[in-house]
Protein backbone atom coordinates (compact mmCIF):
# COMPACT_ATOMS: atom_id res chain seq x y z
CA UNK A 1 0.00 0.00 0.00
CA UNK A 2 1.16 3.53 -0.74
CA UNK A 3 1.34 6.25 1.92
CA UNK A 4 -1.81 7.99 0.69
CA UNK A 5 -3.73 4.67 0.83
CA UNK A 6 -2.53 4.01 4.37
CA UNK A 7 -3.69 7.45 5.46
CA UNK A 8 -7.10 6.97 3.80
CA UNK A 9 -7.53 3.63 5.57
CA UNK A 10 -6.58 5.17 8.91
CA UNK A 11 -9.12 7.97 8.45
CA UNK A 12 -11.77 5.37 7.59
CA UNK A 13 -11.01 3.40 10.75
CA UNK A 14 -11.11 6.60 12.82
CA UNK A 15 -14.52 7.38 11.35
CA UNK A 16 -15.76 3.93 12.35
CA UNK A 17 -14.39 4.00 15.88
CA UNK A 18 -15.66 7.53 16.61
CA UNK A 19 -19.17 7.08 15.17
CA UNK A 20 -22.39 7.20 17.20
CA UNK A 21 -21.04 9.78 19.65
CA UNK A 22 -17.98 7.80 20.69
CA UNK A 23 -15.58 10.43 19.38
CA UNK A 24 -15.91 13.18 21.97
CA UNK A 25 -17.17 10.84 24.70
CA UNK A 26 -14.15 8.52 24.57
CA UNK A 27 -11.35 10.47 22.87
CA UNK A 28 -12.02 14.17 23.41
CA UNK A 29 -11.29 16.98 20.98
CA UNK A 30 -7.77 16.15 19.72
CA UNK A 31 -8.63 13.53 17.12
CA UNK A 32 -7.10 15.64 14.37
CA UNK A 33 -3.69 15.08 15.98
CA UNK A 34 -4.05 11.35 15.34
CA UNK A 35 -3.95 11.73 11.56
CA UNK A 36 -0.83 13.88 11.66
CA UNK A 37 0.93 11.47 14.00
CA UNK A 38 -0.10 8.39 12.06
CA UNK A 39 1.41 9.81 8.89
CA UNK A 40 4.64 10.53 10.75
CA UNK A 41 4.68 6.95 12.11
CA UNK A 42 4.28 5.22 8.72
CA UNK A 43 7.35 3.02 8.29
CA UNK A 44 6.46 0.60 5.50
CA UNK A 45 3.92 -0.40 2.89
CA UNK A 46 1.69 -2.45 5.17
CA UNK A 47 -0.87 -1.07 7.59
CA UNK A 48 0.43 -1.18 11.17
CA UNK A 49 -1.67 -2.15 14.14
CA UNK A 50 -2.74 1.08 15.81
CA UNK A 51 -3.84 1.10 19.43
CA UNK A 52 -5.96 3.95 20.76
CA UNK A 53 -5.51 4.22 24.52
CA UNK A 54 -8.07 6.26 26.48
CA UNK A 55 -9.09 6.78 30.13
CA UNK A 56 -12.48 5.68 31.39
CA UNK A 57 -13.05 8.55 33.80
CA UNK A 58 -12.30 12.28 33.80
CA UNK A 59 -11.68 14.41 30.74
CA UNK A 60 -11.77 12.38 27.52
CA UNK A 61 -8.39 12.14 25.78
CA UNK A 62 -6.21 9.49 24.16
CA UNK A 63 -2.72 8.36 23.30
CA UNK A 64 -1.69 6.23 20.34
CA UNK A 65 0.62 3.27 19.86
CA UNK A 66 1.60 2.40 16.26
CA UNK A 67 3.14 -1.07 15.97
CA UNK A 68 4.76 -3.25 13.35
CA UNK A 69 5.55 -6.95 13.37
CA UNK A 70 6.97 -9.50 10.95
CA UNK A 71 4.74 -8.30 8.12
CA UNK A 72 6.83 -5.11 7.87
CA UNK A 73 9.67 -7.17 6.39
CA UNK A 74 7.51 -8.55 3.59
CA UNK A 75 7.45 -5.36 1.54
CA UNK A 76 10.35 -3.55 3.17
CA UNK A 77 10.80 -0.38 5.16
CA UNK A 78 9.75 2.93 3.64
CA UNK A 79 12.97 4.74 2.60
CA UNK A 80 11.38 8.07 3.56
CA UNK A 81 10.41 6.96 7.08
CA UNK A 82 11.79 9.33 9.72
CA UNK A 83 10.74 7.19 12.72
CA UNK A 84 10.43 10.24 15.00
CA UNK A 85 14.20 10.69 14.81
CA UNK A 86 14.95 7.02 15.45
CA UNK A 87 15.61 5.88 11.91
CA UNK A 88 18.67 3.89 13.06
CA UNK A 89 16.43 1.95 15.43
CA UNK A 90 14.00 1.20 12.61
CA UNK A 91 16.85 -0.01 10.41
CA UNK A 92 18.08 -2.16 13.29
CA UNK A 93 14.62 -3.69 13.64
CA UNK A 94 14.77 -4.56 9.94
CA UNK A 95 17.62 -6.96 10.75
CA UNK A 96 15.38 -8.92 13.13
CA UNK A 97 13.36 -10.66 10.41
CA UNK A 98 12.30 -14.15 11.46
CA UNK A 99 12.87 -13.44 15.16
CA UNK A 100 9.20 -12.87 16.15
CA UNK A 101 9.98 -9.29 17.08
CA UNK A 102 7.75 -6.22 17.15
CA UNK A 103 8.45 -2.49 17.03
CA UNK A 104 6.32 0.49 17.86
CA UNK A 105 5.95 4.21 18.50
CA UNK A 106 4.14 5.43 21.63
CA UNK A 107 2.72 8.92 21.02
CA UNK A 108 1.36 10.99 23.92
CA UNK A 109 -1.43 12.81 22.12
CA UNK A 110 -3.18 13.51 25.41
CA UNK A 111 -0.35 16.01 26.03
CA UNK A 112 -0.62 17.37 22.50
CA UNK A 113 2.80 15.92 21.68
CA UNK A 114 3.10 14.91 18.02
CA UNK A 115 6.80 15.66 17.48
CA UNK A 116 8.34 12.87 19.55
CA UNK A 117 7.48 9.33 20.52
CA UNK A 118 8.47 6.63 22.93
CA UNK A 119 9.82 3.43 21.39
CA UNK A 120 8.79 -0.18 21.99
CA UNK A 121 10.68 -3.34 21.14
CA UNK A 122 8.80 -6.59 21.57
CA UNK A 123 11.55 -9.18 21.97
CA UNK A 124 9.46 -12.07 23.34
CA UNK A 125 12.21 -13.14 25.70
CA UNK A 126 15.04 -13.00 23.14
CA UNK A 127 17.46 -10.76 25.04
CA UNK A 128 19.98 -10.78 22.19
CA UNK A 129 17.74 -8.28 20.35
CA UNK A 130 17.78 -5.67 23.08
CA UNK A 131 21.40 -4.49 23.06
CA UNK A 132 21.65 -3.71 19.31
CA UNK A 133 18.27 -2.00 19.45
CA UNK A 134 19.23 0.24 22.37
CA UNK A 135 22.60 0.97 20.78
CA UNK A 136 20.83 2.10 17.60
CA UNK A 137 18.72 4.41 19.77
CA UNK A 138 21.74 5.77 21.65
CA UNK A 139 20.23 4.38 24.85
CA UNK A 140 22.70 1.63 25.85
CA UNK A 141 22.75 2.81 29.48
CA UNK A 142 19.28 1.32 29.95
CA UNK A 143 20.44 -2.24 29.21
CA UNK A 144 22.08 -3.46 32.47
CA UNK A 145 19.18 -2.43 34.69
CA UNK A 146 16.63 -3.95 32.32
CA UNK A 147 18.47 -7.28 32.02
CA UNK A 148 18.97 -7.49 35.77
CA UNK A 149 15.24 -7.33 36.48
CA UNK A 150 14.31 -9.46 33.47
CA UNK A 151 16.64 -12.25 34.64
CA UNK A 152 15.08 -12.21 38.09
CA UNK A 153 11.55 -12.45 36.68
CA UNK A 154 12.08 -15.03 33.96
CA UNK A 155 11.10 -18.21 35.86
CA UNK A 156 7.42 -17.24 36.10
CA UNK A 157 7.07 -13.83 34.45
CA UNK A 158 9.18 -13.73 31.31
CA UNK A 159 9.60 -10.19 30.02
CA UNK A 160 8.36 -9.66 26.47
CA UNK A 161 9.06 -6.01 25.71
CA UNK A 162 11.16 -3.00 26.53
CA UNK A 163 10.13 0.61 25.99
CA UNK A 164 11.40 4.05 26.81
CA UNK A 165 9.73 7.47 26.73
CA UNK A 166 11.97 10.51 26.15
CA UNK A 167 9.10 12.97 26.62
CA UNK A 168 7.98 11.73 30.04
CA UNK A 169 9.35 12.89 33.40
CA UNK A 170 12.41 10.85 34.31
CA UNK A 171 12.43 9.12 30.87
CA UNK A 172 11.73 5.70 32.45
CA UNK A 173 12.51 2.32 30.92
CA UNK A 174 9.48 0.04 30.81
CA UNK A 175 9.69 -3.69 31.35
CA UNK A 176 6.62 -5.80 30.78
CA UNK A 177 5.35 -9.18 29.73
CA UNK A 178 2.35 -11.31 28.98
CA UNK A 179 3.07 -14.65 30.67
CA UNK A 180 1.87 -15.32 34.21
CA UNK A 181 3.43 -18.53 35.52
CA UNK A 182 1.93 -17.57 38.86
CA UNK A 183 -0.71 -15.11 40.02
CA UNK A 184 1.14 -14.48 43.30
CA UNK A 185 1.80 -10.78 42.81
CA UNK A 186 3.74 -10.51 46.06
CA UNK A 187 6.45 -12.74 44.64
CA UNK A 188 6.40 -10.83 41.34
CA UNK A 189 6.89 -7.58 43.24
CA UNK A 190 9.69 -9.00 45.40
CA UNK A 191 11.61 -10.30 42.37
CA UNK A 192 11.19 -7.01 40.50
CA UNK A 193 12.27 -4.94 43.49
CA UNK A 194 8.90 -3.19 43.54
CA UNK A 195 8.06 -2.02 47.06
CA UNK A 196 5.21 0.46 46.52
CA UNK A 197 2.37 -1.91 47.36
CA UNK A 198 0.19 -2.71 50.32
CA UNK A 199 -2.52 -5.17 51.39
CA UNK A 200 -5.34 -3.14 49.83
CA UNK A 201 -3.65 -3.24 46.42
CA UNK A 202 -3.10 -7.00 46.68
CA UNK A 203 -6.70 -7.54 47.77
CA UNK A 204 -8.03 -5.56 44.81
CA UNK A 205 -5.78 -7.34 42.31
CA UNK A 206 -6.70 -10.75 43.71
CA UNK A 207 -10.39 -9.91 43.45
CA UNK A 208 -10.08 -8.80 39.83
CA UNK A 209 -7.99 -11.86 38.93
CA UNK A 210 -10.84 -14.09 40.12
CA UNK A 211 -13.07 -12.42 37.51
CA UNK A 212 -10.59 -12.29 34.63
CA UNK A 213 -7.04 -13.56 34.25
CA UNK A 214 -4.46 -10.81 33.69
CA UNK A 215 -2.79 -10.49 30.29
CA UNK A 216 -0.03 -7.93 30.81
CA UNK A 217 2.18 -6.60 33.60
CA UNK A 218 4.56 -3.66 33.53
CA UNK A 219 7.02 -1.77 35.70
CA UNK A 220 9.02 1.41 35.07
CA UNK A 221 12.76 1.42 35.78
CA UNK A 222 14.30 4.73 36.79
CA UNK A 223 17.67 6.06 35.66
CA UNK A 224 19.40 4.81 38.84
CA UNK A 225 18.14 1.26 38.27
CA UNK A 226 15.44 1.36 40.93
CA UNK A 227 11.83 0.48 40.14
CA UNK A 228 9.36 3.35 40.31
CA UNK A 229 6.22 3.32 42.44
CA UNK A 230 4.05 2.70 39.33
CA UNK A 231 2.70 -0.73 38.36
CA UNK A 232 0.40 -1.58 35.46
CA UNK A 233 -1.81 -4.66 35.21
CA UNK A 234 -3.77 -5.44 32.05
CA UNK A 235 -6.79 -7.68 31.47
CA UNK A 236 -8.23 -8.93 28.15
CA UNK A 237 -11.72 -10.32 27.62
CA UNK A 238 -11.12 -12.48 24.55
CA UNK A 239 -8.67 -13.16 21.74
CA UNK A 240 -8.62 -10.59 18.92
CA UNK A 241 -8.93 -13.43 16.39
CA UNK A 242 -12.44 -14.01 17.75
CA UNK A 243 -13.75 -10.46 18.25
CA UNK A 244 -17.35 -11.43 18.94
CA UNK A 245 -16.29 -13.31 22.09
CA UNK A 246 -14.64 -10.23 23.55
CA UNK A 247 -17.55 -8.04 22.51
CA UNK A 248 -20.11 -10.29 24.17
CA UNK A 249 -17.94 -10.64 27.26
CA UNK A 250 -17.87 -6.87 27.63
CA UNK A 251 -21.62 -6.65 27.10
CA UNK A 252 -22.88 -9.37 29.40
CA UNK A 253 -20.22 -11.81 30.65
CA UNK A 254 -16.99 -11.61 32.67
CA UNK A 255 -15.89 -8.42 30.90
CA UNK A 256 -19.08 -6.69 32.03
CA UNK A 257 -18.68 -8.02 35.57
CA UNK A 258 -15.11 -6.76 35.63
CA UNK A 259 -16.01 -3.28 34.39
CA UNK A 260 -19.06 -3.02 36.64
CA UNK A 261 -16.84 -3.79 39.61
CA UNK A 262 -14.44 -1.01 38.62
CA UNK A 263 -17.40 1.35 38.26
CA UNK A 264 -18.70 0.38 41.71
CA UNK A 265 -15.31 1.42 43.09
CA UNK A 266 -15.60 4.72 41.18
CA UNK A 267 -12.45 3.99 39.19
CA UNK A 268 -14.38 4.42 35.93
CA UNK A 269 -17.69 5.93 34.81
CA UNK A 270 -20.24 4.43 32.44
CA UNK A 271 -18.54 5.48 29.18
CA UNK A 272 -17.11 1.96 28.96
CA UNK A 273 -20.57 0.77 27.88
CA UNK A 274 -20.01 2.49 24.52
CA UNK A 275 -16.94 0.38 23.74
CA UNK A 276 -18.58 -2.87 22.50
CA UNK A 277 -20.40 -0.94 19.76
CA UNK A 278 -17.03 0.10 18.33
CA UNK A 279 -16.10 -3.50 17.41
CA UNK A 280 -16.07 -3.82 13.63
CA UNK A 281 -14.83 -6.25 10.98
CA UNK A 282 -15.62 -6.05 7.27
CA UNK A 283 -13.91 -6.42 3.89
CA UNK A 284 -14.26 -3.87 1.10
CA UNK A 285 -13.34 -4.02 -2.60
CA UNK A 286 -10.77 -1.35 -3.50
CA UNK A 287 -9.41 -0.30 -6.88
CA UNK A 288 -5.91 1.19 -6.75
CA UNK A 289 -4.54 3.90 -9.00
CA UNK A 290 -3.08 1.32 -11.40
CA UNK A 291 -6.47 -0.35 -11.84
CA UNK A 292 -5.78 -3.40 -9.67
CA UNK A 293 -8.75 -4.58 -7.62
CA UNK A 294 -8.25 -5.87 -4.10
CA UNK A 295 -10.16 -6.72 -0.96
CA UNK A 296 -9.15 -4.74 2.12
CA UNK A 297 -10.27 -6.01 5.53
CA UNK A 298 -10.85 -3.31 8.16
CA UNK A 299 -11.23 -4.12 11.84
CA UNK A 300 -11.70 -2.37 15.16
CA UNK A 301 -11.00 -4.86 17.93
CA UNK A 302 -10.98 -4.91 21.71
CA UNK A 303 -7.45 -5.19 23.07
CA UNK A 304 -7.39 -4.88 26.84
CA UNK A 305 -8.03 -2.70 29.88
CA UNK A 306 -5.11 -1.57 32.04
CA UNK A 307 -5.15 -0.47 35.66
CA UNK A 308 -2.23 1.69 36.73
CA UNK A 309 -1.32 1.80 40.41
CA UNK A 310 0.87 4.49 41.98
CA UNK A 311 2.20 3.97 45.49
CA UNK A 312 -0.27 1.11 45.92
CA UNK A 313 -3.34 3.14 44.94
CA UNK A 314 -5.25 2.67 41.64
CA UNK A 315 -4.77 5.91 39.71
CA UNK A 316 -6.04 5.40 36.17
CA UNK A 317 -7.94 2.83 34.17
CA UNK A 318 -7.47 2.91 30.40
CA UNK A 319 -8.92 0.88 27.59
CA UNK A 320 -7.09 -0.08 24.39
CA UNK A 321 -8.80 -0.50 21.02
CA UNK A 322 -6.85 -1.99 18.12
CA UNK A 323 -7.29 -0.68 14.55
CA UNK A 324 -6.21 -3.13 11.84
CA UNK A 325 -6.29 -3.41 8.06
CA UNK A 326 -4.92 -6.00 5.66
CA UNK A 327 -5.18 -7.08 2.05
CA UNK A 328 -7.05 -10.34 1.47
Amino acid sequence: MQRNELNIIFRALLTIVTAEGRGKALFGDKLSLAEESFDRAISGQIFPTVYLEFPLIGNPCFDMLVTYGETLFRDGIDPSAQAFGYRKALDCFATFSGRNAGFGYSIDLSRGDTEQAGLYLQHQGDHSLIEPFLRACGEEARLPYYLDISERLKKYWQSAYIAFFPGRPGTPTRIGGYKFGSYDLRTLFDLAGFTAWGPDMIELCDELITICRPSDFQFDILSDGSVSDVFGLGFAFGAQKRPKIGEESLRSDKGARFMNRLQEMKLIDDRWKMIPDAVFARAYPVESEDGNKRLIALAVLLSYVKIKFKAGVPQTVKFYLALKASEL
